[in-house]
């Protein structure tokens, strides 16, 4: 046939050691949503919209490299794009959410002195690091930019200096003057224009957030962008201080993503999990900012915070190493095939994709992402797990969750392929994300704010309904169902004769989804003509009630 199979859903413990693992069926719906870094602002909308097919889920706008307009204009790239991808594949919309990152207390290098791409920094070269506005166009060999006020100030004689991640280290002998200090190369390498500039182990004398942080969130505020990722969060209070500007201006919060990048931020990661919506584990930053101690430690690090984060039902991103290698050249190297491998295993939400200016190898990555989450995230499913975060939910709980848990537990035991929920808030989906289905959960709501927000969970289909909206509720509600069995249909996540759950408000009087169903698939996807495998299908399909 010239349509795939649909997924084959199981509820057990997954044997990786049993030969057959090989054999076993793919998924065909990648469940770990992907951030992609737009970094260059005169991209076109047929670039936007070949990410769009290979998968990007949230496209996250780079501050540093683009004006406001730029923004503006690639916002409204992003929309036309998605409204063609819904014309080339008949669905009324394509649910794809944007973000948006603060500064806080990131610190990049000026620009080159010289036209040259690069300068070469010798092992045990003297160099001085500056604060100085004047030199921020003047980096030479000699005097390097920062664009940190409290240079000065936070480093001291002995600290550790990363530039470009490991790229170049140096290693602070002493204070200058009031905005300058000398330093020596520990280990040398190219320096490139605006390099991440890392410093180890010490604590950021800048402001929990800055005015250019209150200026971006205004913008995204504005413009209505999905999520807004907080960079070097050290302590809760930076999450509440934004909450609380938000709800000043009265406008519904973005989604808040917050990257744990230091020291101090590991020491108060329970507290910030409690007030983040999600969680970065920026991996570009945190291991040179760690303890050196710690370096060699952040596969430990990273199964700590994805553990944190599972028990409390965060999702959990990874930046930084996500295919790099391939994102500069092409190629997909093992070590890299690796690290996103054994982090889907052990939970990760999603991925971060760092910038690149070559929209091809974006798109080679994407497949690349999806043809490994095909496979792997099978070998996630996990009776066990299941069990275990059941087992720790307090007592007693109240109805809404208790009807949540039923609907999973329900999933799980039919082994049913689909979850259809119509939701208003997306408040229901929090909880589901942290129960974990076996199964894909397809959401149903008329706020397209809503749809795209519900992106950044993993195994979420948000899907936007614009049918008729009848004057009987219970009419509606089906419709809504309908139009969900309808779109799994004809992606063909379910067939004819298929178990799938609903979990919906049993009354136009509840306030909560209180009523889980288990129905059948009554319509089916029937093409004109059959194919031999391989084969483009020449006619459309049509959906039929049988």
């Amino acid at each position: 046939m010239w349509t795939k199979k649909p997924e084959k859903i199981f509820y057990d413990n997954v044997n990786i050691s049993d030969p057959k693992i090989l054999n076993q069926a793919p998924f065909r719906f990648r469940r770990c949503p992907v951030i992609v870094t737009l970094a260059d602002s005169q991209i076109t909308t047929v670039d936007v919209q070949k990410m769009l097919e290979a998968g990007m889920n949230i496209a996250k706008f780079k501050m540093s490299s683009s004006t406001m307009g730029d923004k503006i204009r690639l916002l409204g790239k992003i929309d036309k794009a998605a409204r063609e991808c819904c014309k080339k594949y008949n669905v009324t919309d394509w649910p794809i959410a944007t973000c948006i990152e603060l500064k806080t207390c990131i610190v990049k290098t000026g620009l080159l002195e010289s036209e040259s791409e690069f300068i070469s920094l010798q092992k045990n070269s003297e160099i001085i690091l500056t604060q100085n506005v004047s030199y921020f166009n003047k980096c030479n060999a000699e005097r390097i930019f920062v664009d940190n006020p409290f240079l000065v100030v936070d480093v001291k004689a002995g600290t550790e200096i990363s530039l470009a991640a490991d790229e170049i280290v140096l290693k602070c002998t002493g204070v200058m003057d009031d905005k300058s200090i000398k330093c020596v190369v520990s280990k040398g390498g190219k320096l490139t224009s605006l390099c991440s500039v890392c410093t180890r182990n010490i604590k950021h004398s800048r402001p929990l957030i800055t005015k250019k942080d209150i200026e971006i969130i205004k913008f995204a505020l504005e413009y209505q962008i999905d999520t807004i990722i907080i960079n070097y969060v050290r302590h809760p209070n930076t999450i509440i201080r934004i909450k609380q500007f938000v709800k000043s201006m009265k406008i519904k919060r973005p989604f808040l993503l917050c990257g744990i990048c230091t020291e101090e931020g590991l020491e108060n990661i329970d507290d910030i999990i409690k007030e983040t919506d999600g969680l970065i584990l920026s991996r570009e930053y945190l291991p040179f900012e760690i303890d050196v101690s710690k370096q060699y430690r952040m596969t430990q690090i990273q199964k700590s915070i994805v553990g944190k984060c599972l028990q409390a039902g965060k999702p959990l991103y990874v930046s930084g190493g996500v295919f790099d290698n391939a994102l500069k050249t092409g190629n997909f190297i093992d070590c890299e095939i690796s690290d996103v491998t054994n982090a889907v295993l052990e939970g990760v939400s999603g991925f971060v994709l760092k910038d690149c200016y070559d929209t091809d190898l974006i798109v080679e990555v994407l497949k690349g992402m999806n043809e490994l989450c095909y496979t792997i995230e099978p070998l996630t499913l996990s009776k066990t797990n299941f069990s275990r975060i059941i087992n720790e939910i307090k007592m007693p709980v109240n109805a809404a969750e208790a009807a949540a848990i039923s609907c999973v537990t329900i999933a799980n035991q039919t082994n049913a392929r689909v979850i259809i929920i119509p939701t208003v808030s997306g408040k229901t989906i929090r909880f589901l994300h942290w129960l974990r289905p076996s199964c894909l959960i397809i959401t149903i709501n008329t706020d397209v704010r809503v749809m795209r927000y519900l992106r950044i969970y993993r195994s979420i289909m948000p899907l936007m309904y614009n049918g008729e909206q009848h004057n009987n509720w219970d009419k509606n509600i089906s419709a809504r169902i309908f139009s969900g069995v309808e779109y799994a249909v004809k992606r063909r996540w379910l067939l004819y004769g298929d178990t799938y759950i609903t979990l919906q408000r049993g009354s136009e009087f509840s306030s909560f989804c209180d009523s889980v169903r288990i129905w059948k698939v009554s319509i089916t996807n029937k093409p004109t003509v059959e194919c031999p495998d391989g084969d483009e299908n020449p006619f459309h399909s049509e959906l039929y009630l049988e």
